[in-house]
């Protein structure tokens, strides 16, 4: 599989997260996990997530999924999330300790690429993660290595390039959908990730996943998905300036979510947001499991 995105706009994704790790940023990445948890609950669930697993969480933040997946695998499981930002993994571990959670859940400050875990997990999980590395194949592939044979390997990932038309699809949260999804191309993400995790999980050894798909829907006033788009937009002013493509005072952001909200009231939209993907798959026996269950076999048949 090819991404079609210039060298230089991948090497600025292997640097700072673009949307940053400013107070505004890190309320914006709460707000958004109360928005998407009920998804990621049901993809988790759906992957096979119990209790007493030990469960790797990849580009972990401010430990949303961390502490969702130690809801789910209860206090005989073990949650280990990960992020290169030493900023929002101090505030993860705050969390935890504010949650009396923080036996049960630990961040550890490294790249995804240096992790090497000194035991097997039972599941490694990640949500909006594999959209912001440079080799999303890779990723996968050192994800798997740390789950034991037959371990779990799921991700929540979106499409954000390519919406499901609104109707009517003439307006300004169309006009910020696309504004949205040029910035991450420039940035060196994929925008619309969502769509290759089959070949992504084939192409990283794995067998074909499972996939799930979800897609919010609003225009009502008081729709989540207004905030969400301009609040991503006010993380990310710094990056739009750099590339051009406007300000805060162009895009008038202080205003945004009510002007979006009021044309949709006024033309009777139905806004559609980005289509979310849930995709999950086991990690194939290892060779020396398979002789055992061959000779097992033969055995039971003499």
């Amino acid at each position: 599989m090819r991404f079609d995105i210039s060298a230089s706009a991948i090497q600025n994704a292997g640097e700072k997260y673009a949307l940053g790790n400013s107070a505004h940023e890190q309320e914006r990445l709460k707000v958004q996990a109360k928005f998407l948890e009920r998804w990621s609950e049901q993809y988790l669930l759906s992957a096979g997530l119990e209790p007493g697993m030990r469960v790797l969480d990849l580009g972990c933040g401010l430990g949303d999924v961390s502490l969702l997946v130690a809801k789910l695998v209860g206090t005989s499981g073990h949650v280990t999330g990960i992020d290169r930002d030493p900023v929002i993994v101090t505030k993860a571990r705050e969390r935890a300790r504010n949650e009396g959670c923080d036996e049960q859940v630990e961040f550890i400050h490294t790249d995804l690429f240096d992790f090497q875990a000194d035991h097997s997990f039972d599941a490694v999980v990640g949500r909006y993660v594999l959209m912001y590395q440079p080799d999303p194949v890779a990723a996968i592939r050192h994800a798997a290595e740390q789950v034991r044979s037959e371990g779990i390997i799921v991700f929540h990932e979106m499409d954000l390039a390519n919406h499901i038309r609104s109707c009517p699809d003439e307006t300004l949260f169309q006009e910020i959908c696309a504004l949205l999804a040029e910035i991450f191309r420039r940035s060196g993400y994929w925008p619309d990730l969502g769509l290759h995790l089959t070949s992504l999980f084939l192409d990283a050894g794995l067998p074909r996943p499972a996939i799930r798909t979800e897609v919010p829907v609003g225009g009502e006033p008081g729709s989540f998905i207004y905030r969400w788009y301009t609040e991503t937009l006010r993380s990310m002013l710094p990056r739009i300036e750099e590339f051009g493509l406007g300000s805060s005072i162009d895009l008038e952001i202080d205003t945004l979510t009510a002007r979006m909200e009021a044309e949709a009231s006024i033309r009777q939209a139905q806004i559609v947001g980005p289509l979310q993907f849930g995709a999950w798959a086991r990690k194939a026996k290892s060779k020396r499991q398979h002789q055992v269950a061959s000779t097992l076999a033969q055995a039971v048949m003499v």
